[in-house]
């Protein structure tokens, strides 16, 4: 049977322990997420009270995003259409 769905190991560059927040625009305030969730945020964020500046990548994904193309103070995700499956 072939394998589906999340087959490849997620990369973090930051420590995954860490107290990981992100700044919600339209709540005004701080909020501690998921280390998937973090890597994939398009805003200001922060690791046990120190702002950081790392990379960004699309939700569930190795893929690196260019956060100029996407809304601000939102999870990046990965919008992608099997060319043999269009239908999954």
């Amino acid at each position: 049977m072939e394998k589906t769905g999340n087959t490849e190991k997620i990369k973090y560059d930051f420590n995954t322990a860490a107290n990981l927040e992100v700044y919600m625009l339209n709540l005004n305030d701080w909020y501690r997420v998921t280390s998937r969730e973090f890597r994939s945020f398009n805003g200001k964020r922060r690791m046990n009270g120190i702002e950081y500046n790392g990379s960004i990548y699309h939700y569930a994904t190795n893929r690196r995003a260019n956060k100029s193309l996407f809304p601000k103070g939102k999870i990046i995700e990965h919008n992608w259409i099997s060319v043999r499956r269009p239908n999954d």
